[in-house]
């Protein structure tokens, strides 16, 4: 008599910080509405002062860490936090880990959806805000490599935009709104980090770190996943799992009227 599959054992982690209190409410009860047997929710908050902290330890069912990281910068804040929500995964020997940014809602499926993909990197798909040419767009928050009709395009209408380049080779454009809606898994450059998907194969070898020249217009995903390939890893998007993007309370407006992340204020 043969024996059934185990279940894959998930973690679901999320770093965190007191300016996340405007949406913790929707969050929670997004996780505790994933329908899935053996997962675990891990917090890690690096607020600096303790208010916050104290107010998710009367959570129930949530593993909790403090960060103290005598770090300054905001990214590297969160640098640290992600960093301790892999080793946690590793010493404790989780099969896969979702790392779930505090603001995003995932649907009840994501993870019985995303486990039976069967990729060490795959995420679901969600939408930020993006300045485009002075524009404040709404896009979605994953990327392809630019296809060779619209590097074309853009040297017949805007060439100063690649200048330099010759192919596109190497560049990036957003998933269209065509790859959102056809529901299909792509793989792509960078998927949408804050709903995604990591194998042990992957947690257990890579940190996230980045380079200091890197940090004022990069985000830690970025570097993470750059990595990642090089180690050999292909890195997919699954438009079919759509996941909500509570960023209002997030973004502030600044001098220019330009909506700016907290990463890099």
């Amino acid at each position: 008599m043969e024996e059934a599959e185990s279940t894959p054992k998930v973690l679901i982690g999320t770093p965190t910080f007191k300016g996340m209190r405007y949406c913790l409410k929707e969050f929670l009860n997004g996780i505790r509405a994933i329908d899935y047997p053996d997962c675990n929710f891990l917090f890690v908050d690096n607020s600096k002062e303790d208010d916050f902290f104290n107010e998710l330890k009367k959570e129930k069912n949530i593993e909790l860490i403090r960060d103290d990281t005598q770090e300054t910068s905001n990214i590297d804040r969160l640098i640290s936090s992600r960093n301790k929500i892999l080793q946690y995964a590793s010493k404790k020997d989780y099969d896969y880990l979702l790392m779930l940014d505090a603001d995003v809602i995932p649907p009840k499926n994501i993870l019985k959806e995303l486990i039976s993909l069967n990729k060490d990197i795959v995420s679901g798909v969600y939408f930020n805000y993006f300045n485009v040419s002075g524009e404040t767009k709404w896009l979605p928050c994953a990327w392809k490599e630019l296809s060779q009709e619209i590097f074309n395009k853009i040297k017949e209408k805007n060439p100063s935009l690649i200048a330099g380049f010759d192919s596109p080779e190497g560049m990036t454009e957003h998933l269209t709104d065509l790859d959102v809606k056809s529901g299909k898994l792509s793989e792509v450059v960078v998927p949408s980090a804050g709903c995604m998907l990591l194998s042990k194969n992957v947690f257990k070898n890579i940190s996230y770190e980045m380079p200091e020249h890197k940090k004022q217009n990069q985000t830690d995903d970025v570097y993470f996943l750059e990595k990642a390939r090089k180690k050999g890893f292909k890195i997919y998007c699954f438009t079919k799992i759509k996941c909500e993007h509570l960023v209002s309370g997030k973004y502030k407006k600044n001098s220019e009227g330009n909506l700016g992340h907290p990463l890099f204020n």
